[in-house]
């Protein structure tokens, strides 16, 4: 509690200081606006007091008292309160006659001219009776706009009575500097009525009620060409505060009231007082931001006493328990050492497994492509069987020719022969390329060349068992991002499960077809063999998975096919249904722009 105490204590203390220095600051900066102000608002009319009595005295307003029909004399007045209007930069400059009537004016050219208007309801008429000059600010009765009114008895001497030259000042300009400002700024006239002020909303207010003469004066006199709000006064109350005067202003637009610091200053040269007003809250906030931080500080300053006690206390403990922390770092570091030889040796472990794990594949992947090759020996075999037994009938052929003395026959025997060892050696240089061991390297491949190569690795079988093959693919090369070896050897596996698959069915068909997309190719190869069911369709991709009896392979073609598909950036997908056929499509992306890998041509 004594804590809180003097926290309060300080911070209220502070706060009257504070509030204090802001009053005083309030009033050195409303002081030196005051002055501003006035010595602008001064210097702004004196620049036109000498108007009206130029006008008096000038020779073509004289001319307009003396021959007041006179249209000669009338022109001639009109156009030099025009020029000298448009030269002192003033509203509105006029003369009236002895009963109030306009005889010439400034604004002579404009359909809302002030001649032949009568003005001897404005005071500064009824005034110039008894005085010469005075001042005067009113709304325009003609033109509605408002202005300061400098005015000077003229034709004295006459014998029809005094007539009164005018001269209208704007004052606006003044009004919108003052909002530039951002400053509250109002000038109040006798009766308390705002009628200059950097506030739109509170012209021509009054700043409290007045009364039935004054209302009467003004709705006679028309000073302000309408009704006073009288019953809206601007200020809502008043009181003092540290010496200072402060009201409280309704504003309707927020519901709420605010309160002002007020500073006014009287200028008897006009009647008039000026007022300048500053936000209470401004001055209560810049207090309140002082106490704020003294007590802030005050606060502070006794944590920093209970934190400096409390740390040496910790201080104290610390030291106790810095013994023991380093034991157990110690112990940590023995563990984390253990547990970092652990997992490397266990990382090397793994490496070692994928590098093995990565050199099975490549053997699995050889092995079973070697089991194609298997497959496919036999026909290669009967295929040289069959050219062996041609080239010793073209031999004996060209040796009995010899003996009749037909070289020629013979050289044709011979050229016949030439042939046959030239398509066996391309036959069996085909099966070595196929039986190598190759890279994984992926490059610009001839799809439809790999197709032909697959077909004569294993095209013995499907004449062999009756198939019907039908073959579309074009023409032209088409190159596809793989290896020629891998691709290859994913054909001829999937045309060897085809001719499987139809062995014992009675009609045998194998369709083979190439399809071009967008960026992209398509190779089906669909049988007519006794399909697989739907349940298992999901587990044809599946190591050792097969369909095929026991003792016919082992369940890794496709699967192999699949990650060489998956590994040259294609898809491999299966439609199959049961004793309906299967389809396998290949789509791989095309490579027009790649090298196209050499390969080795096969002569059929």
């Amino acid at each position: 509690m004594a804590i809180a105490a003097m926290i309060a204590g300080s911070g209220w203390l502070a706060y009257e200081l504070a509030l204090q220095s802001g009053f005083a600051s309030l009033q050195r900066t409303a002081n030196d606006r005051l002055s501003l102000l006035q010595l602008t608002l001064d210097s702004t009319i004196e620049r036109f007091r000498y108007l009206p009595t130029v006008l008096a005295q000038a020779t073509p307003i004289l001319g307009i008292y003396e021959k007041p029909d006179s249209p000669h004399a009338r022109q001639a007045a009109n156009q030099y309160l025009k020029s000298l209007n448009d030269a002192a930069g003033s509203s509105d400059i006029y003369v009236l006659d002895h009963s109030g009537v306009a005889l010439a004016a400034s604004n002579y050219l404009d359909s809302t001219n002030f001649i032949g208007k009568n003005y001897a309801f404005r005071p500064y008429f009824t005034e110039a009776l008894n005085s010469v000059e005075g001042r005067y600010y009113a709304v325009g009765a003609t033109t509605g706009k408002p202005g300061y009114f400098l005015w000077h008895s003229a034709n004295e001497s006459a014998g029809t009575g005094a007539g009164v030259a005018v001269v209208k000042v704007d004052l606006y300009p003044l009004q919108s500097e003052w909002k530039s400002t951002g400053a509250l700024v109002t000038m109040l006239d006798p009766n308390g009525v705002i009628f200059l002020t950097s506030r739109p909303d509170w012209q021509y207010r009054p700043i409290s009620p007045l009364s039935e003469s004054q209302l009467r004066v003004l709705r006679d006199t028309r000073q302000y060409g309408r009704d006073i709000d009288d019953l809206n006064p601007l200020f809502d109350g008043e009181r003092t505060d540290h010496g200072m005067k402060v009201v409280r202003i309704r504003e309707p637009k927020e519901g709420a009231s605010h309160d002002y610091v007020v500073f006014s200053r009287p200028l008897p040269k006009h009647g008039w007082t000026l007022v300048v007003m500053f936000p209470l809250r401004s001055v209560q906030q810049q207090a309140a931001v002082v106490a704020a931080a003294v007590m802030l500080a005050v606060l502070a300053a006794l944590l920093i006493y209970l934190v400096t006690h409390q740390r040496r206390q910790i201080v104290r403990a610390k030291l106790n328990a810095h013994h023991i922390l380093e034991q157990r770092v110690t112990e940590r570091t023995a563990e984390l050492a253990a547990t970092n030889s652990l997992l490397s040796a266990q990382i090397d472990e793994r490496t070692r497994t994928e590098r093995d794990l990565r050199r099975t594949q490549d053997n699995l992947m050889h092995a079973t492509k070697m089991a194609s090759l298997g497959q496919a020996l036999a026909g290669v075999a009967h295929e040289i069987n069959q050219s062996l037994a041609a080239m010793t009938t073209y031999m004996a052929g060209a040796r009995v020719l010899l003996d009749r003395n037909d070289k020629e026959s013979a050289l044709t025997n011979l050229k016949l022969v030439s042939a046959i060892v030239t398509r066996m050696g391309a036959l069996t240089q085909h099966l070595k390329t196929f039986a190598r061991k190759d890279t994984a390297s992926r490059q610009a491949t001839d799809l439809t060349a790999a197709i032909r190569y697959a077909l004569s690795l294993v095209g013995y079988r499907v004449g062999e068992q009756d198939v019907t093959l039908q073959v579309s693919i074009p023409e032209q090369p088409v190159y596809v991002i793989g290896n020629a070896v891998r691709l290859e050897q994913v054909i001829v596996n999937l045309i060897s499960n085809a001719l499987d698959a139809m062995h014992e069915r009675p009609q045998r068909q194998l369709t083979i077809d190439l399809e071009h997309g967008e960026g992209c190719v398509s190779l089906k190869v669909c049988d007519t063999g006794r399909g697989i069911a739907r349940e298992h369709l999901s587990s044809v991709f599946d190591p050792f998975y097969t369909t095929k009896d026991v003792g016919q392979g082992l369940g890794l073609g496709l699967s192999i096919s699949y990650g060489i598909i998956q590994d040259m950036g294609g898809e491999i997908v299966l439609e199959s249904a049961l004793d309906q056929g299967t389809t396998f499509r290949i789509v791989l992306p095309l490579a027009e722009t790649l090298v196209p890998q050499t390969a080795v041509a096969i002569q059929t």
